[in-house]
């Protein structure tokens, strides 16, 4: 359903785009076969995404499909907000009568130029942020005592591996984590969606493989891997990655790791009691959407997301506040810290700003250790 509605928006915002098309650019024979290919290649990009490219092995045809679709979305999201600035303003400048402006707004070439130059701009920072990773740090203090007095934990989600992270971005993600060299790794969920193919799901099992920590590695479902064509379970097994749906353990020195399903249907108290946890530990949920993040409060000690990417795509990024508690970084719900990273690719096309891919270092530091 999800998929039917991105297809029926993205149509839409194409259509939309074609209609605030200067109507003298479709009576010239150039400007309407540019404009025809433009629209054709876009959209053919994102079908080819949906359904075609999982059939392919990471190479040049799969990166052009991808960069394509990324440079026909950034151009017609650009020159569809323009067209609305520009009847807005020449709706001001005819009733002001300021010739110079409605000469300015009239101009097609001006409207093509501001529309490619504002997408140039836009896209410049932000394929850099979608594929250039970074480690980001958060000390968070806990009034627990376990068997140690600090846990390192890192989180890596969203890979969306294929159509989204490549193999440059893992080897980014890889190299950042043996750097960080964290004691316990968690993987916040959608490691792969539709786009995936078995090429890309079995590069990740050998990345995940070569990584070595102190107690292991965990992971939690997220809502794009019952899209994917192939099942991931299998690959992450065999790299041996833990996988919690609504499951508990406990770590050697005391900590508790909770992963719960996408559905945030079980509570974590009724998980933890099913395990038998003691619910006194230092406790770290680990769940794919920031969602029902209050219901928590007093329960974990720290919480770790993904799903929203950060901001990536700025005009996105303005409703996110009023979709989820938390878009990105770091929030307390009274002595809960709760951390959203933004993942380590981007989902859709190869943009991300204001955010950037990370790889995210918790360091939790207890009260004391315990005897």
């Amino acid at each position: 359903m999800m998929w039917f509605a991105l297809i029926a928006a993205l149509l839409g915002m194409s259509a939309l785009t074609i209609i605030q098309t200067p109507r003298e650019w479709l009576k010239r024979p150039l400007p309407l076969a540019l404009l025809i290919l433009f629209h054709a290649a876009g959209i053919a990009s994102i079908l080819l995404i949906l359904f075609a490219v999982y059939r392919m092995q990471d190479g040049p045809l799969r990166e052009l499909i991808i960069w394509t679709e990324t440079v026909y979305v950034t151009v017609t999201a650009f020159a569809l907000l323009l067209s609305v600035v520009r009847y807005f303003g020449f709706e001001l400048a005819r009733h002001f009568r300021h010739r110079r402006v409605l000469r300015i707004l009239s101009s097609s070439t001006a409207f093509l130029l501001a529309a490619l130059l504002i997408s140039a701009a836009y896209m410049v920072p932000s394929i850099h942020n979608a594929v250039t990773l970074r480690t980001v740090t958060y000390d968070v203090p806990v009034d627990k005592s376990c068997g140690t007095d600090a846990l390192s934990v890192a989180v890596i989600s969203d890979f969306h591996i294929g159509g989204g992270a490549r193999r440059s971005e893992l080897d980014q993600m890889a190299a950042l984590l043996t750097a960080a060299d964290p004691d316990v790794i968690l993987i916040d969920g959608d490691v792969c969606d539709s786009s995936s193919s078995a090429d890309d799901l079995a590069y990740m099992e050998e990345i995940l493989r070569g990584l070595h920590c102190r107690y292991g590695v965990f992971y939690a479902e997220g809502n794009h891997e019952q899209e994917c064509r192939f099942d991931p379970d299998p690959y992450l097994l065999r790299a041996g990655v833990s996988i919690l749906r609504d499951e508990g353990v406990q770590l050697e020195n005391g900590v508790n790791i909770v992963g719960r399903r996408n559905a945030l249907v079980t509570g974590v108290p009724r998980i933890m009691a099913d395990c038998g946890l003691d619910a006194a530990a230092p406790t770290v949920v680990l769940q794919h959407r920031a969602k029902g993040l209050s219901q928590l409060e007093g329960i974990a000690d720290v919480v770790a997301c993904g799903h929203t990417h950060g901001y990536q795509f700025p005009f996105l990024g303005i409703l996110m506040p009023y979709q989820r508690d938390i878009s990105y970084g770091h929030r307390m719900y009274g002595e809960t810290h709760v951390i959203v990273s933004s993942g380590v690719a981007e989902w859709g096309y190869r943009t991300k700003w204001p955010s950037q891919s990370e790889v995210t270092l918790i360091r939790m530091s207890f009260k004391e250790a315990a005897a």
